[in-house]
């Protein structure tokens, strides 16, 4: 492609010819994420012809639909025409700069959700596929926490035995979670009752959830506030339990995944 600074008739100066060229390029990358070949065609260099824009145009929204397919894979079930619905979208919203596969997907579903009817069941799937990438980004905005969490994890189901006798022994809760709620009963367990709130919450290097009863919602709510603390501390804020009541509490919260002990 032909990299010369445009021209419009009078000569201009350098500040309004370099603005010029950046505009320019900014518009062929929006039109070639979008297959529209129109714009370039008459800037393209010796040798290149539309062809060869084609194909590079082609391979992009490629690669773009199967990485997208992959990301969205846990809602394709859920909707019959998710191929077309993707291709539709590959080819209507070009690729926002900086894209992570997640962020390109809650896109789709942003834009899923904002011109097609969907059925309160396939409302549920998209709430968790948020929830999913809500942890992903979670975990990529705070690496560091996310690996101390998991290392500290590791060891958790032994050392909740001593937090009744250890007195400085610092309860942390997993960083890396997210809530959504499902108003169905489609991707609940049969003891859940919709509407329900869910956790989301990474266990290790694959997402988990949970679904807590209105007072242990209340009791992990504060204690991701609160974290890290001691089993005193967060018992003298606690109104919900008495401290008997939490150690059973972090037990049950240990072997899902979710506190961490220091």
């Amino acid at each position: 492609m032909d990299d010369s600074h445009p021209e419009s008739g009078g000569q201009l100066n350098p500040a309004s010819a370099d603005a010029e060229y950046r505009r320019q390029l900014t518009q062929w990358a929006q039109d070639l994420a979008l297959a529209e070949r129109a714009s370039v065609a008459s800037c393209l260099a010796d040798g290149s012809s539309d062809s060869h824009v084609k194909l590079f145009t082609d391979g992009n929204l490629d690669k773009r639909f199967t990485k997208l397919q992959n990301a969205l894979e846990f809602i394709a079930g859920a909707l019959d025409t998710f191929d077309d619905l993707l291709a539709a979208y590959v080819r209507a919203l070009p690729l926002a700069a900086y894209d992570t596969g997640s962020s390109d997907g809650e896109r789709f579903l942003d834009w899923l959700g904002s011109g097609h009817p969907l059925t309160a069941e396939q409302r549920d799937y998209v709430a968790c596929q948020r929830g999913r990438f809500a942890v992903e980004n979670a975990a990529r905005a705070n690496r560091p926490g996310h690996v101390r969490f998991q290392a500290l994890a590791a060891d958790a189901t032994e050392s909740v035995a001593a937090l009744d006798a250890n007195l400085d022994l610092q309860i942390h809760f997993n960083p890396i979670h997210a809530w959504s709620r499902f108003h169905t009963s489609a991707l609940l367990d049969e003891d859940a009752a919709p509407p329900a709130n869910v956790l989301f919450y990474a266990a290790g290097t694959e997402i988990a959830t949970a679904v807590l009863e209105p007072a242990g919602q209340l009791l992990v709510r504060s204690l991701a506030l609160y974290a890290p603390c001691t089993l005193d501390d967060w018992s003298a804020m606690s109104q919900q339990a008495d401290r008997e009541e939490l150690v059973e509490f972090c037990r049950d919260l240990a072997e899902m995944g979710l506190v961490a002990f220091e």
